[in-house]
């Protein structure tokens, strides 16, 4: 599943690609992928005609954001499975190809989301605060604003584990599974244990091995799982929990569990490591 660091690989390839690029047309071949709006025609509306004048990001999400008589931002959620790439127009499409911009120039933005969970959403204005999709969310990790101190504030009279927290996006944005687990043993914490417990030093800890997993993983290109759906990652190589269960530990040689935690995900950690 794209997390933050897989979104800011795609960020960063299209922020050297496409900015100052025209957006001509928007193809929209599955449905449910611009499901926000009434219709395509009412998403085309908000970006055709528009020029890129800089691409961000927000959590899991990547960020065009259009310069024109009335600017706008596509926000494109990469889903569970999501990726873009650009293309040359007449090129071979992908298979699950779910939404296309046409460049002037003759380029494309490639939209492919094999499990239709991620969608593109035009919003008028260029402040991601005061969309829908981002009024809850929480600081970016990589962001001075996250620091032991506002962990101490948001977690200190919470009763769930410290990996729920982690991916709870109004705690933290663009973290999920794989980072968590992650996280989580880096920092030598156990991801069951309640995050009213946690202590100054482990809160510390959390932050430091926060920044040192996603930096790594974004210089990295974020992470390829073995259903390819992310085709740009090497990170995958420098994982030390997440998706090892029974497997043995690389720092202790203790066996990696698995337990089970809300929705029947799973999370991954070594009981030798994490306290």
């Amino acid at each position: 599943m794209p997390e933050l660091p897989e979104a800011e690989t795609a960020r960063r390839h299209l922020e050297a690609a496409v900015t100052g690029a025209k957006i001509r047309r928007v193809e929209v071949h599955i449905p449910r992928s611009a499901r926000a709006h009434e219709s395509p025609k009412e998403l085309a509306a908000l970006v055709e005609g528009k020029k890129i004048a800089r691409v961000g990001r927000r959590g899991k999400a990547v960020l065009l954001f259009l310069d024109g008589k009335q600017p706008a931002t596509l926000v494109i959620r990469l889903g569970m499975s999501g990726h873009l790439r650009i293309a040359k127009k007449g090129e071979p499409r992908e298979k699950h190809l779910a939404g296309v911009l046409e460049l002037a120039g003759g380029r494309e933005i490639r939209y492919v989301d094999p499990r239709t969970f991620g969608q593109m959403v035009a919003r008028v204005g260029h402040d991601p605060d005061t969309m829908p999709e981002f009024e809850s969310y929480g600081p970016e990790p990589l962001s001075k604003e996250f620091t032991a101190d506002y962990l101490k504030s948001v977690l200190g009279h919470r009763s769930v584990g410290l990996q729920v927290a982690l991916m709870n996006q109004a705690i933290v944005a663009g973290i999920g599974k794989i980072y968590a687990d992650e996280i989580c043993f880096r920092a030598g914490i156990r991801p069951t244990r309640k995050v009213s417990t946690l202590t100054g030093p482990m809160r510390q800890r959390l932050v430091e091995a926060t920044r040192g997993v996603l930096r790594q993983a974004i210089r990295l290109g974020g992470t390829t799982t073995g259903d390819e759906s992310w085709p740009y990652g090497r990170f995958q190589d420098k994982l030390f929990v997440y998706q090892r269960a029974g497997e043995a530990c690389r720092v202790c040689k203790t066996t990696i569990r698995r337990t089970a935690m809300p929705g029947g995900r799973g999370m991954h950690w070594c009981p030798g490591c994490q306290r």
